[in-house]
């Protein structure tokens, strides 16, 4: 399995969401609060890991 796989895993993800909750992350550049990711990510998470691939593509 390449990196990139590994980290848009679903466990990743899924673990990197929680410790930005348990760290209660600020807000950043687009003003998100910590309480609407779990439901942004659902909702936006396979176009989300669509176009970090799209990335690694075009630089990779």
């Amino acid at each position: 399995m390449k990196l990139i796989e590994q980290i848009l895993s679903q466990s990743n993800l899924k673990e990197a969401i929680h410790r930005v909750k348990i760290n209660k992350g600020a807000p950043g550049v687009d003003k998100r609060m910590v309480e609407e990711l779990d439901s942004y990510f659902r909702k936006h998470q396979a176009e989300i890991k669509d176009a970090i691939m799209k990335m690694m593509d075009i630089n990779g």
